[in-house]
């Protein structure tokens, strides 16, 4: 059986960083090399990267889909990405947000939320 196909086993999980003024480059420069070394992780299945807003958007989030728990818990505690990490938090800062439902995820244009 394909683990892919399998969602029950699949864990996705969900990172939002707030990019500090005048560091986007940095930032995005980092991101690309932190994608390209996830990528060689095992029981990664992918990673989208979603820019609320548009390019203007200091927010990004990083959703990341792994084979199971286990497998995302061994790249999130090694070395390496702890080390990423650190460097990430020069340009940028984890950005906590709380949030219900799927209206965190569409924004229509000109549309007022109560």
């Amino acid at each position: 059986m394909n683990i892919e196909n399998n969602p029950s086993k699949t864990v996705t999980s969900l990172i939002s960083r707030s990019i500090k003024p005048g560091y986007e480059k940095e930032y995005d420069d980092w991101l690309r090399r932190f994608l390209a070394f996830e990528r060689r992780a095992l029981g990664y299945l992918g990673t989208t990267v979603v820019i609320p807003g548009g390019t203007r958007s200091n927010i990004r989030y990083i959703i990341r889909r792994f084979t199971d728990r286990a497998s995302m818990e061994i790249w999130d505690n090694s070395p390496d990405v702890e080390k990423l990490l650190n460097e990430a938090n020069r340009y940028s800062t984890r950005h906590y947000e709380m949030a219900t439902g799927l209206e965190t995820w569409f924004v229509l244009p000109d549309l007022k939320t109560v």
